[in-house]
């Protein structure tokens, strides 16, 4: 018995070592402050691999291939690529984006005309889930125009207000996710970020409103774009479920929440999965937003 115990043990130990020496671990950090970066997303591209760093800018991911890239991408800063060679990485740093940094806005929003757009009533009950096929945050967004009447004067975003979705099974707890506000390029595709790291908390079937006054958001001429990122961390996780592959195997998938309320759109949305961005016909996050001059 005891000879059988003694094997066990080993046996154990062997599976750890194994397990530990799939992952790679490593820290991401802003490239002029050297203060880590919460929440940052890494993609190996071309594949299902992904992770999200915690609040101390940490992360560990499955080993890729020699020769895969990695791609490092985070609110408000330009995104790396990184080709893989190296169990141990060094810090990564990131930059700022510099068209970002070069966007300054000295011009105070008068307010003395407000814009209200509803853009949340659905007569079906739809869900935006945070999960997916792979294991990486999900980033939906949604273009609006630049009001027409307020066509000729600057126009500021002055609030938000995001919905969560609450359904059969779906687990009471405060979760964390990112608002994104995006420009757009001349070839209508997701620009530079528009405001810097914005987190906040919800809980299934709550309305949650984020105030962007102090932001001062100047809206381009061209229009915005704006969505929800969800965070794949430990808070947010949920449970772990059996996906069926093609080939008969099965593949255990991580979910996580939340799950945001969802209305049908007539324009295409801009959905990030794997590190790339893909314009799809699909509900978009359900939102209320206040613009104001």
């Amino acid at each position: 018995m005891r000879r059988f115990y003694s094997l066990m043990v080993l046996l154990m130990i062997a599976i750890s070592s194994n397990a530990q020496s799939e992952m790679i671990e490593g820290v991401v950090a802003d490239s002029v402050t050297k203060e880590p970066l919460s929440f940052v997303n890494i993609y190996v591209l071309n594949t299902s691999q992904e992770t999200t760093s915690n609040k101390n800018g940490y992360f560990q991911l499955k080993e890729p291939n020699p020769g895969q890239n990695l791609r490092f991408g985070y609110v408000g800063y330009d995104s790396k690529d990184i080709t893989y060679a190296k169990k141990q990485m060094d810090t990564i740093f990131l930059s700022q984006n510099k068209e970002q940094l070069n966007e300054v806005i000295v011009q105070a929003p008068l307010q003395d005309k407000t814009i209200k757009i509803k853009a949340s009533k659905s007569k079906d009950r739809l869900g935006i889930s945070n999960s997916g096929d792979d294991e990486g945050a999900r980033i939906f967004l949604c273009f609006f125009p630049k009001p027409s009447e307020l066509k000729d004067e600057a126009a500021y975003l002055k609030s938000a207000e995001i919905f969560l979705f609450k359904g059969i099974g779906s687990v009471k707890r405060d979760y964390i996710f990112r608002i994104r506000i995006l420009s757009l390029t001349e070839d209508a595709e997701p620009g530079y970020d528009l405001i810097d790291n914005i987190t906040v908390t919800g809980r299934p079937g709550s309305k949650v409103r984020v105030d962007l006054e102090d932001e001062r958001i100047l809206i381009p001429e061209n229009g915005f774009l704006i969505g929800v990122e969800g965070l794949q961390i430990d808070q947010n996780y949920i449970r772990t479920a059996k996906l069926l592959l093609e080939n008969g195997k099965y593949m255990d998938l991580k979910k996580y929440g939340p799950t945001f309320k969802a209305v049908e759109s007539k324009v295409p949305v801009y959905y990030l999965s794997r590190g790339e961005w893909k314009k799809m016909k699909m509900p978009v996050p359900a939102m209320n937003l206040v613009i104001t001059n």
